[in-house]
């Protein structure tokens, strides 16, 4: 049985980093994430931001927006790595980074978390 978990990503042209949480209550594994912009995102090389996917300070994956573009309602992939690091225990935390180049770029839209509830042996 899966597990999903929606986020909402609402993030501002701000030039400014910033981080969200995603609490996990349960022991799981995190075998899919998949980004969704509500608006079109237009590649920028100079004002762009970096969506990564973290738990605590081990990059997971990340989406950025500095050479490709991101249609409307059209989900995509974010590849995952980290091996172990991809499984969560109670009260661990998947973390949204925004990293913002130059004047930073908005972000509209939603990220869908899928997870594979796991047991230790």
């Amino acid at each position: 049985m899966e597990l999903v978990i929606y986020k909402k990503l609402t993030v501002s042209a701000s030039g400014s980093d910033s981080t969200e949480s995603v609490p996990c209550y349960r022991k799981m594994t995190l075998k899919q994430a998949r980004l969704v912009a509500d608006t079109a995102v237009t590649a920028n090389n100079t004002n762009f931001v970096v969506i990564k996917l973290q738990k605590g300070s081990d990059d997971l994956g990340s989406r950025s927006f500095e050479t490709t573009s991101m249609s409307a309602g059209v989900a995509e992939n974010i590849a995952l790595s980290g091996g172990e690091d991809l499984d969560f225990s109670d009260l661990d935390e998947l973390k949204v980074t925004y990293d913002q180049t130059g004047g930073g770029m908005a972000f509209d839209g939603g990220l869908v978390l899928v997870f594979e509830p796991r047991r230790d042996v």
